[in-house]
Parts: C-alpha cells; structure tokens; sequence
C-alpha cells in the first residue's frame, strides 16, 4: 500500500507492518502500527547550498512545519542529515519528541538548549511500547569518526538503516549477525559512502528481504543509480527485493 506523507499522521499500517516514508536523500520517516514515528535525517530546506553549494535536485516532499513526528533521529552531524535551517521549525513542530543524536552532533544541539539523548554504537532504547532502537556503528571514515547507524527491532521483525557508511564488513559483523529482514542502505558511492554493488552485496551478507536504497537524487555531487543498485542486488542478492521510493510516498512492509 502507497500513502502520501502529508496524511502521515491519520495513515496507519496494519497489525505487524511498517510504514517507510522517503523524505529524500538519506531522510526518512518510519511509521508503526502503534501511530508511533520516527523521522531519521530529515533534510527539508536549502542548507548545503547555503553553505557548501549543493543545489537540490528536487524539491522537498514536505515543508518542516508540517512534519510530524514521536522521536527524532539523527545519525550524524554533516548539514544533509542535521539540517540546520530546519530544526527549529521541527521543534516547534513538535515539542514533545524525543531527540537521539551521536557525540558530532552534541554542539549544535547545546548550541540550541535542545533537550536530547545521547546515543552511540551499543546503545539501546525502547520507544513507545515495544519498538527498540539499537545504536550501531557506522564507518564514515575521517569526515565523521563519530557517525551511526541502527537496528530497529518490532514485533519480532528488524530494520537496519546504515547511515553513511562504507562497508566495512568488520564494523558491521553484528548487524550482519543480527540478520536484518528491511535494509535501508546508502548507495552513492562518494564521500567514502557504500556504492551501488558493496550495498547490495551488504544485503546479501545480512539475508535481508527487503532493501530500500538511500543517499541518492538529492545532490549531484552525491552521485549514486538506483537502477545499478536494483541490477546489483538481483546478482548479489537475488533473494532480496528493492523497494524503491518517492519522495513524499512511503509504502508498507
């Protein structure tokens, strides 16, 4: 089932599913069939073109005013995943979410008095009434030591979103471990990030079912081509299916 993310709040997945919204680039925003969200990376404004000269590729789904949200992850500190230009509009959108964020992103969240839960690699949280949250690490090598990544773990099914990383099979062994059935990898091949083929066989090692691309069409720096990701899984892991998103949809799993 297709749902538009401005009828985020009223749409509901059915009993054991999950709603996968794609906000673009590496943002995301996952949807329980408790209501519970959880908004991951969301970037919604023109940020990295302010300050590093990234013009968007397409237009944000949503405007931050309108993104609702329970708890807000961010999985580093670099301006397309902690959005500086949108947070306040976030906060103010949502006063009562709970905010996860690694060390890199520490400062600016001080910076702002915001109130906010440190996570790193073996943190665990449980959110809302039977969603765990578990912190993992991510390899962004010298642009970010501190970036993450997680494991979501609800109702006896589990979803790993690598954040920017490479695949770095030894970092990674106990999410390959954990046998993730939902993959949510970056797949752009720049700035020391997984490229199309590495994701996919990524998907392969972990025995995922389900893979759903990110970190691509936002930025043409960023490169990435979702069609070789879909090529790539079927030879590197023909048992997994892509699922590829819209900006502004999501689709149940």
């Amino acid at each position: 089932m297709v749902s538009d993310l401005n009828n985020l709040r009223k749409d509901l997945p059915g009993k054991g599913k999950i709603s996968i919204y794609w906000l673009g680039g590496a943002g995301f925003v996952f949807k329980f069939d408790s209501g519970l969200t959880i908004c991951v990376d969301p970037y919604l404004s023109d940020t990295a073109e302010r300050l590093v000269g990234f013009k968007r590729l397409c237009e944000s789904p949503i405007k931050a005013e309108e993104l609702h949200f329970d708890v807000l992850f961010f999985t580093h500190d670099h301006c397309d995943h902690l959005d500086v230009d949108s947070f306040d509009i976030l906060m103010q959108s949502n006063p009562k979410a709970r905010v996860l964020a690694p060390a890199p992103c520490v400062p600016f969240l001080q910076e702002k008095n915001a109130v906010y839960e440190l996570v790193a690699p073996g943190t665990s949280l449980l959110v809302g009434d039977n969603i765990r949250i578990n912190t993992v690490a991510a390899d962004h090598g010298t642009l970010c030591p501190g970036a993450v990544g997680f494991v979501l773990k609800f109702s006896g099914r589990s979803l790993y979103f690598s954040g920017d990383t490479a695949c770095n099979e030894v970092l990674l062994k106990e999410v390959i471990a954990s046998r993730p059935e939902i993959i949510v990898p970056c797949i752009n091949g720049a700035y020391g990030n997984m490229n199309e083929a590495e994701a996919a066989a990524l998907a392969g090692k972990c025995g995922a079912k389900i893979a759903v691309p990110s970190h691509y069409d936002l930025f043409a720096e960023h490169g990435g081509n979702v069609d070789a990701f879909v090529e790539s899984l079927k030879v590197k892991s023909p048992g997994t299916r892509a699922q590829v998103l819209t900006p502004g949809l999501g689709v149940e799993v």
